[in-house]
């Protein structure tokens, strides 16, 4: 007989559905404020010269760029090796500034000049391949669908690194990918089939465009940026992986801080039998994490065959910065893989790419995040059977490199060394196989110092001194809106301010005002604010034509008339609750899912109330206090 439902039974439903209905406002009041992404958010620029003494880059154009905004100095190339054709070929004897790389913040825009803040960390060579990449900067992110690093170009000296900083919650609903993005791997050619045993091509560098016969198949890309009388052959260019040589030897591996795998080797009992493979990737260093580099590219496997299944070397993986006040991953990936090398039929494989660079700089992780730098597998050989003949198969290539800014995280962090590739279907009578090796495993670092000066920049100063000075910007809930309030020093050299707001997840302009040549003070009230986050900035046009932003201002209408206030948020251990508890309300405690995690009655008539929180994991969690709701962010 079915239970009859009680008064108490409905209060009990009625208060559940009132719950979840907040918790949904909550939800949405969140995302409203999020800028969704997806493809590639970040702008690449050539710096084609650093002024030190002024702090300034100039570059191929300064499109996009303004003032404060956030960017990425670094140097892809520019290591010395040795260049002996001899097996030292390719040892590093400095990385010179190969590998350097900071913050810097946009001081100011002349033509094609950008002055930056603070005094430059490092040197930098132009010549050797220089970027500044622009930075995606938001208040709260959410990824829609796949975000990637445009591919590293070596004509134009641009690409392979992603940079992205959000000032609250980076959300994954789909990856950030920077898989074979890096240095490239050595290209497949067709060499004709010309091969001696008794003069046979034993060198470690050739020019790998000749191919009657291609003596030395290409080598991967590297921090040394090797002319092309030296692209080809066994020897490994740095972080590069070596080509295999004629004929038909495997390539090997790329390397980031620690070093790849080899190729494989010809094993042949029968016609061309020399065995040359390819040689691994070298380890870099990263000098205490001073530098930061593209994983190597794969050499490739020297081909000649019918069959062209063959493919070239893996591509090494890219760069990826992260800043951010709290990672949801969902379960997706943050990746800088290597790229696998090209399988083969009857000739040389190639290697393997190794793994990127990636650094995280958040202050919290939750819903569980995988990243990976993980080096690329080496390409198999299918010898088909062919009576005598056996081959070389491609060299593993190296993990990557993860820097974290606290402790490693308690989720998996990937960068294990990519696997040798296979060889198979030969004829017994070939002689022992040479096989290729495995890339070694990367590294995680804890507790990384991201690279960004600290001491301004004199020129700065000069400059900015006589540029306008925006004396404040405020902004406060009021009626019938939000009102903004700014006051400059020198309004004769203004000539408009445009009011913008974040809508629709891009900066929109809602108000034009132009300025007073004595008046310092203006305002403007926003009769119509989101009834979440609202966010406001001021573009300045100057008489001169040059422009500038003030910083950005956050309100929350929705809270405008908050009884209770939270602090420390984040907190670790406890939590402060500071409002008026007259009529002793309820705090309940949810994650982020809805769940509920507690329910507590407050028996104090204190104006502030200690909650401990040393049971709870951290994440993000939305409390409820009476008929408020609020974000708390736990971190351990």
């Amino acid at each position: 007989m079915p239970v009859k439902p009680t008064a108490t039974h409905f209060l009990s439903l009625k208060i559940r559905h009132l719950v979840l209905l907040q918790v949904l406002i909550f939800c949405a009041l969140i995302s409203a404020s999020q800028t969704n992404i997806s493809g590639i958010v970040n702008s690449y620029y050539k710096v084609i010269e650093v002024i030190p003494a002024k702090a300034c880059v100039r570059l191929n154009t300064v499109a996009g760029l303004a003032h404060l905004q956030k960017t990425l100095l670094i140097q892809m190339k520019g290591a010395s090796v040795v260049t002996t054709n001899t097996s030292s070929f390719g040892d590093t004897t400095s990385l010179n500034n190969a590998g350097n790389y900071e913050i810097a913040i946009i001081c100011a825009i002349n033509g094609d000049s950008v002055f930056m803040y603070h005094n430059f960390l490092n040197s930098y060579t132009v010549a050797d391949k220089v970027q500044l990449v622009k930075f995606a900067e938001y208040y709260s992110a959410n990824v829609i669908d796949t975000v990637k690093a445009s591919p590293w170009n070596n004509t134009s000296g641009t690409g392979g690194v992603i940079a992205i900083s959000v000032s609250q919650d980076l959300t994954l609903n789909a990856p950030i990918y920077a898989d074979s993005s890096g240095f490239r791997g050595g290209g497949y050619v067709l060499s004709n089939g010309t091969c001696s045993n008794f003069a046979a091509a034993t060198g470690y560098f050739y020019n790998a465009s000749f191919t009657g016969p291609q003596n030395g198949a290409y080598k991967g890309e590297s921090v040394y940026d090797f002319p092309i009388a030296q692209s080809g052959g066994r020897g490994a260019p740095a972080n590069g992986g070596g080509g295999g040589n004629n004929h038909n030897n495997g390539g090997a591996g790329g390397a980031n801080l620690s070093a790849a795998g080899i190729g494989g080797g010809n094993s042949s009992s029968a016609g061309c039998m020399t065995e040359l493979h390819g040689l691994a990737g070298k380890a870099l260093s990263s000098w205490s994490g001073k530098k930061m580099f593209f994983g190597g590219g794969g050499g490739a496997g020297h081909s000649n065959g019918t069959v062209t299944v063959s493919k070239g070397g893996g591509q090494g993986g890219g760069v990826i910065l992260i800043q951010a006040d709290n990672l949801i991953g969902n379960g997706y990936k943050i990746s800088a893989n290597g790229g696998k090398g090209g399988n083969a039929a009857s000739d040389g494989a190639s290697g393997g790419g190794a793994g990127g660079s990636i650094i995280l700089d958040a202050n919290t992780y939750s819903g569980s995040v995988t990243i990976q730098a993980i080096g690329g597998k080496g390409g198999d050989e299918n010898d088909l059977g062919t009576t005598q003949r056996c081959y070389g198969a491609g060299g593993g290539g190296s993990g990557g490199a993860i820097y974290f800014t606290g402790s490693i995280p308690a989720v998996p962090v990937l960068f294990t060394g990519g696997t040798a590739g296979i060889e198979f279907g030969g004829d017994p009578a070939c002689h022992a196989k040479v096989l290729p090796t495995n890339g070694s495993g990367g590294n995680a670092i804890s507790s990384y110092i991201v690279r960004q000066a600290t001491d301004s920049a004199a020129y700065c100063l000069s400059i900015d001194a006589l540029a306008v000075r925006l004396i404040y910007f405020k902004i406060a809930a009021g009626e019938p809106g939000i009102q903004l309030q700014w006051r400059v020093a020198n309004p004769g050299e203004i000539e408009e301010f445009i009011v913008e707001k974040i809508i629709g997840g891009d900066w929109q302009p809602i108000y034009t005002l132009k300025a007073d040549d004595v008046n310092q003070y203006y305002r403007y009230t926003d009769e119509h604010p989101n009834t979440a986050t609202n966010l406001y900035r001021i573009k300045i046009i100057e008489k001169n034509s040059s422009l500038s932003y003030s910083p950005v201002r956050q309100l929350n209408w929705s809270q405008k008339n908050d009884r209770f206030t939270l602090y420390p948020n984040p907190a670790s251990h406890q939590v402060i609750i500071t409002g008026d508890f007259s009529s002793l309300p309820t705090i309940s405690l949810f994650d982020a899912s809805g769940k509920l995690e507690w329910n507590k009655k407050i028996v104090s008539n204190s104006d502030n109330i200690s909650v401990d929180l040393s049971s709870l994991p951290a994440g993000v969690y939305i409390m409820q206090i009476g008929n408020e709701i609020k974000k708390l962010i736990v971190r351990k």
